[in-house]
């Protein structure tokens, strides 16, 4: 017992001595947590395992192998739902998914996994099933205010940045909602797998088991639900086809960042009422900023009060601007809109994309990533020195015209 608290005893039963290594060292660092291992198969198990003994159990085994889902049924049955199972299988295939769903396993997660995913998984299941019906999704919401102002790759950027985040770390999902020509999985060199004409005329068809089947995942752990771009048609959905979706992505998802297509559709309204932050990405141009303006009015007006857009001016280089708008005609054109600009780091992103990998992985101490985290997760963000110029340059009295 530390301080008053019990100590939870996890049992971890793997043949994969460097997993059990590395989980071993994951949990070492934790006062609560004690954890014992079985250098076993699962097939191999007879009496290692009591309900009353653990507070939870990983697996590591072979989903697609029958003798090993077989006796993971002998165990699940033993321990009467009484005792949270982790499965951490060595591949993704639809049987196995569906297997692992009716066994009623509190989560399962697929080789390679980083063991803080790991160490997540477990305490959720220490913490009980209430806890999906008690702890709210947060919901990150992206929408630009023209085309190709970035905001594909800042959402990119934030779900990253909370999935990894040490104060808001936990399970997170990215929902790419332009159907038409979304790029999320292809920023991630991830195959987009959401097929969203199976549940258009049934969306009550949508449910974890068919979820988990449709959504990309990341080696970081990231997952993704995209559909594949179809350019060349312009399709609306019906709105209760997006809500039982986000509704769904929500309930398993700590943390849910959607990336919103430029066109506003019939469940545009419903997608910003239900969003905890509202983020406007625009860019340093005059008509950009004009039509952000614009955009903010709208927003008030189809949603109401309820919702509070906040505009990200990304792709700012401050000697190109010196003579003209300043950070100070931004936050007056703005006001309390604004909350803060992202640098101008086209090398860094452009490479990014091409590889298919965050931003972060090429250079973690990037202006871009800084700058975005000082927006998104502040109470992490590394103070930096203040700079003495403006951040921002153009013209105050080009803004200053009546937007038409």
């Amino acid at each position: 017992m530390a301080n008053g608290i019990k100590t939870r005893k996890i049992l971890l039963v793997s043949t994969d001595r460097t997993f059990a290594q590395d989980t071993r060292t994951a949990f070492s660092a934790s006062e609560i947590i004690q954890l014992s291992t079985v250098e076993k198969n699962v097939t191999e198990l007879r009496g290692e395992i009591q309900e009353a003994d653990f507070g939870a159990i990983i697996v590591d085994m072979d989903a697609a192998r029958l003798e090993e889902v077989e006796s993971l049924q002998r165990i699940m049955r033993r321990l009467e739902d009484k005792v949270p199972v982790v499965v951490v299988t060595q591949e993704f295939n639809a049987a196995a998914v569906r297997i692992l769903v009716q066994l009623k396993v509190a989560d399962f997660l697929v080789k390679p996994i980083t063991t803080a995913d790991l160490v997540r998984s477990v305490v959720r299941a220490l913490q009980g099933p209430g806890r999906e019906e008690n702890t709210e999704s947060q919901i990150y919401t992206f929408m630009p205010a023209a085309g190709g102002v970035g905001t594909t790759t800042l959402a990119l950027q934030t779900a990253f940045q909370l999935h990894h985040s040490v104060t808001r770390g936990a399970s997170t999902c990215v929902v790419d909602l332009n159907f038409q020509q979304g790029a999320c999985a292809e920023y991630l060199d991830l195959e987009p797998r959401f097929d969203i004409t199976e549940i258009e005329n049934q969306p009550e068809r949508l449910d974890r088991q068919l979820l988990d089947v449709m959504l990309s995942k990341h080696a970081s752990g990231l997952c993704v639900l995209a559909a594949p771009a179809h350019p060349a048609e312009m399709r609306s959905f019906k709105t209760d086809v997006v809500v039982r979706m986000l509704d769904l992505v929500s309930a398993y998802f700590d943390n849910v960042v959607i990336d919103m297509p430029r066109t506003w559709f019939p469940w545009t309204e419903t997608v910003l009422l239900g969003s905890n932050k509202l983020y406007i990405v625009a860019e340093m141009t005059v008509p950009c900023l004009r039509h952000t303006q614009r955009l903010i009015q709208a927003v008030y007006e189809t949603a109401g009060k309820e919702v509070k857009p906040n505009v990200i001016v990304n792709r700012f280089e401050q000697k190109m601007f010196d003579n003209g708008i300043k950070q100070a005609d931004v936050q007056e054109i703005l006001g309390e809109h604004f909350v803060g600009g992202i640098a101008n780091n086209y090398r860094l992103v452009r490479e990014a994309v091409d590889r298919g990998v965050p931003l972060h992985e090429i250079d973690p101490n990037a202006n871009v990533v800084n700058d975005l985290k000082k927006i998104i997760l502040p109470e992490e963000a590394v103070p930096t020195r203040a700079k003495s110029r403006s951040l921002f340059g153009m013209g105050r009295g080009l803004l200053k015209r009546k937007a038409g």
